[in-house]
């Protein structure tokens, strides 16, 4: 039985997934709304909405012995139960977007890549440090970039894209300026003003995910649901997965790029699971097994830690804030044994922790 379905958000006004700091952070005091929303942030609508069409009175669930067979299905507070996700992902006209490669440059419609280099003398010790394969005087790395499944295919052959989605071309943002209420006077607080930049999603937007694990009967077919920060409004379809996925390209190379497409959650490094540090020759390498697997790792091209952290609805308090490793992260390296079985095997797999949230999805393409 295919467990498996295609969750789809769709706004009914603006949305905005606060950014981790807090409104009293020192030389700013307007925050940003992250895009794509959280994995938490989705996880939670999903597990809301589910246990609501079961009827669950939430101030009873942590402890509810009658709950006990729904909680082994999506889980109470940081355990998700038999619950598994993948994504969130943007989709435009139905069509799931994919982080643009953090090792694509760019310079208006031209292309390069890096790829490791010459071995070079930094604080890492000799390391080759990834390169411009050929000059582009002025490229820069795609920051907020987005591709579609057949232009990330391209670009995991190295091939240019076709087109490059921008974050403008998505949405647009909106500050907003409120205040805090005292509900028990029906009096605003005094002191107590805040501003925050939400978005606002063009019409062709929508945010997906992928979720399985748990009994469709459980699934509900339609809702409206309160959504990120503030309780905006979402609308909620559940469908058979219908999405293309990211094919592997043909790869006879033992150069193998690993990509990541969510954000992955690495203990706060930046190295893969669990790669240690050795030589070869004189040049530092990080030789490591995902999925049993041997690989070594020679170089990365690794964009700005994603800070996050949220609200913990349990235990009513907020969350320990994270740095993670962004979606679009890059990693070059070489396999030991048989490239085709390596591939089968880390192509779509997701590494590092708490991976039931989607965290660490991983495509492959060569270099």
């Amino acid at each position: 039985m295919n467990n498996e379905r295609q969750w789809r958000f769709d706004p009914l006004d603006s949305w905005f997934f606060r950014e981790a700091r807090t409104f009293d952070t020192s030389g700013s005091n307007e925050l940003n709304s992250l895009f794509p929303p959280p994995a938490r942030t989705v996880a939670g609508a999903v597990r809301t909405l589910i246990g609501e069409t079961q009827g669950v009175d939430w101030q009873d669930f942590a402890n509810a012995e009658k709950y006990a067979d729904l909680k082994q299905s999506i889980g109470s507070g940081d355990d998700l139960g038999a619950l598994r996700i993948r994504g969130p992902y943007p989709l435009w006209n139905n069509e799931r977007l994919y982080p643009a490669p953090l090792h694509l440059l760019a310079k208006e419609q031209k292309y390069g890549f890096l790829k490791p280099g010459v071995v070079v003398q930094c604080d890492l010790g000799k390391v080759k440090l990834p390169k411009l394969e050929e000059s582009l005087p002025g490229a820069k790395p795609l920051e907020n970039a987005w591709l579609t499944n057949t232009d990330l295919q391209r670009v995991l052959k190295n091939e240019s894209p076709e087109k490059v989605w921008h974050s403008r071309d998505l949405y647009s943002t909106e500050s907003r300026l409120g205040i805090a209420r005292n509900n028990a006077q029906r009096t605003v607080s005094d002191g107590l003003l805040y501003q925050t930049r939400h978005i606002r999603p063009r019409a062709e937007l929508a945010i997906g995910a992928t979720v399985s694990g748990i009994d469709p009967e459980l699934y509900p077919a339609y809702g409206v649901i309160r959504f990120g920060g503030e309780g905006r409004a979402s609308t909620v379809t559940v469908e058979e997965p219908s999405l293309a996925t990211v094919e592997a390209p043909k790869i006879d190379s033992r150069n193998l790029l690993l990509v990541l497409l969510t954000h992955a959650d690495f203990g706060g490094k930046w190295e893969l699971p669990d790669f240690k540090e050795e030589t070869q020759g004189d040049i530092k390498v990080w030789r490591g097994k995902i999925n049993g697997v041997d690989l070594i790792l020679h170089s990365a091209v690794i964009g700005k830690a994603v800070r996050e952290g949220g609200w913990d609805l349990l235990n009513k308090q907020p969350r320990p804030v994270q740095s993670l490793v962004p979606a679009g992260s890059v990693y070059f390296c070489t396999v030991e044994g048989d490239v085709q079985t390596a591939v089968k095997t880390l192509h779509g797999c997701h590494i590092g922790q708490h991976t039931a949230l989607g965290r660490g999805e991983l495509a492959i393409g060569f270099w």
